[in-house]
């Protein structure tokens, strides 16, 4: 099985000695207690997000599944991040994957949509306005017999067993602002920007959100940055304003940067100084960003070198 696995690499052993320390069975009784404390943290309306490499995220689900129950396992989201990404002797890796549980069946949820488009809003038909405004052409009848209308001076009769949808002012109002289109047939067909209409509801797999390109302006230059456009996603569905957002692996920021600018309540945690401090600027450049504090709460870096190089002298070295 170890052969399959990514061997942590020398600094990874040294920053996270107690997680790695003994390999793959030290990081998941990590992080089996890790996710009994957030479990414990979130509030019965919350949802928790978890995105890990791919040698250990199929390890984590059983642990999820156990603590936060099957029951409670929403979905597994595939992020596509790259379309570029060849391999030599196996398929290119191009997802990463996000598992999403509840901690109850009362959590926050608003289903994420995305605009229509050409493309998404299958079974249609399109029409396209000189200034480039894209409509979508939707039928102009409804089940029921019904009486005939004036179109343009033409009195017309609904199809067989069919009324139309408008009553003569509603027609009349729809011709003078250019929402009726008609077919080559001269049907009339219901004309309505696609910017006006509801977005199409989103599935397990998101395609639409790229990962950041090097002249990206949000970029940071930390190793692991994820978009603001998938936590911003990911914040909107399973949050409220004021709602309270922890990350406690916050990298480069970016959920405490969403958070804010979105208006929710935030926490951001990181063992890595570079993390912080990256995290602290980002926030810093928001426009109006509320006050907030950097706080040490603890010697953690210091304690676990301590214990690992002097096991039996409870002197402080270093």
């Amino acid at each position: 099985m170890a052969s399959f696995l990514k061997e942590p690499s020398i600094i990874e052993q040294k920053a996270y000695r107690d997680t790695w320390g003994r390999g793959l069975d030290s990081y998941l009784g990590w992080f089996c207690d890790t996710a009994v404390l957030l479990h414990e943290l979130i509030a019965e309306s919350g949802s928790i997000y978890v995105h890990l490499d791919y040698n250990v995220g199929h390890y984590a689900k059983v642990i999820l599944d156990e603590v936060f129950g099957s029951d409670n396992f929403r979905n597994e989201i595939l992020w596509q991040r790259t379309t570029a990404r060849k391999g030599i002797n196996q398929l290119g890796r191009v997802h990463d994957v996000i598992y999403f549980y509840t901690k109850t069946n009362n959590a926050t949820w608003h289903p994420p949509s995305v605009q229509q488009t050409e493309e998404n809003a299958r079974g249609h038909d399109f029409l396209t306005d000189p200034d480039g405004t894209i409509n979508r052409l939707s039928d102009f009848t409804g089940a029921g017999t019904g009486p005939a209308r004036i179109f343009n001076g033409v009195r017309m009769e609904p199809p067989p067993g069919r009324h139309w949808a408008y009553d003569q002012a509603g027609i009349d109002g729809l011709m003078a602002k250019g929402r009726i289109a008609f077919s080559q047939g001269g049907k009339p067909r219901l004309k309505t920007p696609l910017s006006e209409l509801k977005g199409v509801a989103l599935h397990d797999v998101w395609t639409d959100i790229p990962a950041l390109s090097s002249a990206a302006e949000e970029r940071v230059d930390f190793p692991t940055q994820k978009p603001e456009a998938l936590l911003e996603r990911i914040a909107e569905a399973s949050t409220n304003a004021d709602d309270l957002v922890l990350d406690c692996f916050v990298g480069s920021g970016t959920t405490a940067a969403v958070a804010e600018k979105l208006g929710r309540r935030w926490i951001a945690c990181d063992l890595s100084r570079f993390a912080i401090h990256t995290t602290r600027k980002r926030l810093l450049g928001i426009q109006a960003v509320k006050p907030f504090t950097v706080q040490n709460l603890g010697k953690y870096e210091r304690q676990a070198w301590q214990v690992a190089e002097f096991p039996t002298n409870g002197r402080d070295h270093l």
